[in-house]
């Protein structure tokens, strides 16, 4: 599978304590500090005034990081805009690189905590993988690999939510919850 436009996001803990105005300085500080490695960092839009959407945004040549509610749940999102490894699978690992780097330098701030059991990926790319069962075949061996490299072992649940009305989207479910530290070295 050909697509590269790839998203992971993580959920955050008690999102009832975190104003979602609170990342714009955190993010430009991201730009100002050049924290991000590989990463040509743009700009940052806050989009928080919009119910369940992108929240705010940092935007960089490579890809985008969203402190999202787009479902209803505070999270961290990493969104690749530009193509990272060869395999499906090389994509995946960077994208969850991406996203667990990030969740790592907001949890340095001490103003928010993420869960580690729970991911979602999603494909940006209708047209490359749309949200099928054709397409969940096609990716799931690629997912339950890197999957089996961040939980090293736990039992891991995949679930693919098929809907035409949306972008491509599995939810990885693990039974360990290993800190960032841990699922980085692993799938690094």
């Amino acid at each position: 599978m050909d697509v590269f436009k790839i998203s992971v996001k993580f959920f955050v803990e008690d999102a009832a304590g975190v104003g979602e105005h609170e990342f714009v300085p955190i993010f430009h500080s991201w730009i100002q500090q050049h924290a991000v490695p590989d990463h040509a960092l743009i700009d940052v839009a806050d989009y928080a005034h919009v119910h369940n959407g992108p929240g705010t945004v940092l935007i960089a040549h490579e890809a985008n990081y969203y402190t999202d509610r787009t479902d209803g749940q505070l999270g961290l999102t990493y969104s690749r805009k530009t193509a990272a490894g060869e395999t499906l699978a090389d994509r995946l690992r960077q994208a969850y690189v991406g996203a667990l780097e990030a969740c790592a330098r907001l949890e340095e701030t001490g103003k928010v905590k993420f869960r580690t059991d729970e991911s979602a990926i999603r494909f940006n790319d209708r047209l490359v993988a749309p949200n099928s069962p054709e397409t969940f075949n096609q990716a799931k061996p690629d997912i339950e690999r890197v999957a089996a490299e961040l939980y090293a072992g736990a039992a891991v649940d995949i679930e693919h939510y098929f809907s035409q009305n949306v972008l491509f989207e599995v939810r990885v479910r693990a039974s360990d919850s290993p800190d960032i530290a841990t699922l980085l070295n692993r799938v690094r």
